[in-house]
């Protein structure tokens, strides 16, 4: 067993010596840097919907002996194909086998950097990612740019995940170790990803790696596709592209140039959904499926109520399903599709109050200030209604507001007695109207600067699932830390739920944290109370 372990141990430090032989594409100087995508719901054309999903076309140019005569197996670009939708499909970028030719020219069967570039310019076809089957080269295979249109691999090498990391080269991928290994050009990502969207791969989702696996404050995923630790299939094996990756391969088909003719409209394609309801049915259908076959499967809250090859009808489990959904096809040729929706009505689970662009907060200002909220969860195509009671007699004071969008303002037109309120919230949509969903909230007023007009602390993670820390800001004195109770200069907390109940209480040094692992689920408010003044800090436990 040691000598087993001392020989990975070897294999994984020597990496960097051999790498020159595995990817020979070429080092870019100015490569693109692309937003990131922090979307999950957007049905941009940049979004993971699947029914946005782009199809690619791949055009197989295979090297034959001069006479016409196999200088190798003829591998199967249909199975090529299959395998590349396995690791692209995921990501919503499909791969569409447009075709074959044959190459027959005995000096082409071996190819280097320069002769690839050659062969190219006399053979690519402009509507199509041009892949290029030689006997023997250099590397196992290289792309002639980041990105590019014409992609060479040895004919040993077409169906492992080479084939995948030198499309993805193509599409706009680098390396994961950019910047940092075997001469790379380009800055270096930091160990904490502190400069991921500007240095290294660019890429925010794959950690730093130095090519030298994990050691020296590295710890790589070494099974990326577009890493280079796949020597021994047995010891690692790529098979994966981050979310992130995806999306920047997505961007670099939309914006790149030399990309722009290779889409093609002969993929599958699947139905766009926004909303299913109960009982309801919406039928969602595959395009230019072919002669593949389907599996149909979805979440617990849909209901697939008939199904073929081609499409699905799909409703709500029943008249209680709710929230996030989704409906699956995986077809027998290696790709699937999800899409995903939102299931029955537009139900608030929670609000979250915020004040003079201050960000999130536990209070409203009592007269003429902006007081925003925040539905959660905000479902596309709703319309939301609100209005506020008062917590002894019960009647609406204000209201109701009826408003489309994630974020709104109350109307400024009010003037609250400062005080606790009764906040009400539903939604609309095409399932119908959702049930109205109550907090309790306190209305200060902002003009004095106490009661969370000013916020002398700052509490952080939020949302948080394990601690909460209590953080004075940098202009605010320090607190005497030797206080041990309550008295007239110590500062103590409380924290309530929204039915204003004391969940818990302590006194505040100048950072204190509280663990909230055991909290359930949900919106507290947070008070700080110092020198007869307090303020309040809205909390999420999730």
């Amino acid at each position: 067993m040691k000598i087993k372990l001392l020989i990975i141990v070897i294999l994984i430090c020597n990496l960097n010596s051999v790498f020159a032989q595995l990817c020979g594409t070429p080092q870019t100087t100015n490569p693109k840097i692309y937003p990131q995508d922090d979307s999950k719901t957007s049905k941009s054309s940049l979004s993971k919907g699947s029914s946005s999903a782009i199809c690619i076309n791949v055009f197989f140019h295979i090297v034959r002996n001069t006479d016409g005569t196999n200088a190798f197996p003829i591998p199967n670009t249909n199975e090529i194909v299959r395998e590349l939708n396995e690791f692209y499909s995921p990501h919503n970028i499909l791969i569409n086998n447009a075709g074959t030719s044959f190459i027959d020219n005995t000096s082409n069967l071996y190819v280097d950097v320069n002769e690839g570039i050659a062969i190219a310019n006399a053979r690519n076809q402009s509507q199509a990612i041009n892949y290029y089957i030689v006997d023997d080269m250099e590397f196992n295979g290289f792309a002639l740019d980041v990105p590019s249109i014409a992609l060479f691999i040895r004919d040993n090498r077409v169906l492992t995940s080479t084939s995948a990391h030198e499309l993805g080269h193509c599409l706009g991928l680098e390396h994961t170790h950019k910047g940092l290994a075997y001469g790379e050009s380009g800055c270096a990502e930091a160990i904490d990803g502190s400069n991921c969207s500007s240095c290294g791969d660019f890429v925010c989702d794959t950690p730093a790696d130095s090519g030298n696996g994990a050691m020296n404050g590295y710890n790589p995923d070494m099974t990326n596709l577009m890493s280079c630790y796949h020597l021994n299939p047995w010891l690692i094996n790529r098979d994966h592209f981050t979310d992130s990756q995806g999306f920047r391969m997505r961007a670099a088909i939309y914006t790149e140039p030399i990309l722009q003719n290779t889409r093609s409209t002969s993929c599958t394609q699947i139905s766009e959904v926004s909303t299913i309801c109960y009982p309801q049915t919406t039928t969602v259908t595959l395009s230019n499926l072919g002669g593949a076959t389907t599996v149909w499967t979805s979440s617990s809250n849909v209901q697939i109520v008939s199904s073929n090859n081609s499409n699905a009808t799909i409703r709500g489990a029943s008249s209680y399903s709710n929230g996030d959904g989704w409906v699956r096809a995986v077809l027998n040729n290696g790709i699937t599709f999800q899409e995903n929706f939102h299931v029955g009505k537009a139900e608030v689970d929670n609000v979250l109050f915020r004040n003079n662009g201050a960000g999130v907060s536990g209070y409203l200002c009592s007269s003429h200030y902006d007081n925003e909220f925040e539905i959660l969860p905000y479902v596309p195509n709703a319309s939301y209604e609100v209005r506020i009671r008062d917590l002894t007699t019960y009647n609406i004071v204000a209201g109701p507001y009826n408003f489309i969008g994630r974020i709104a303002t109350l109307p400024t037109d009010y003037n609250y007695t400062p005080g606790w309120y009764l906040f009400e919230a539903r939604g609309t949509n095409s399932c119908g109207t959702s049930n109205w969903t109550q907090w309790e909230v306190e209305f200060v007023d902002c003009t004095l600067g106490g009661g969370g007009g000013e916020t002398e602390y700052r509490v952080y993670p939020n949302p948080s699932s394990e601690n909460l820390t209590i953080q004075k800001t940098q202009s605010s004195n320090k607190v005497n830390s030797k206080k041990t109770s309550y008295g007239s200069n110590s500062a103590y907390y409380k924290i309530f739920d929204f039915n204003s109940n004391l969940i818990f209480k302590g006194l505040i040094d100048n950072q204190t944290t509280i663990d909230v692992s055991d909290y359930k689920r949900g919106n507290y408010i947070l008070k700080i109370y110092k020198k007869g003044k307090s303020e309040n800090h809205q909390i999420i436990i999730n």
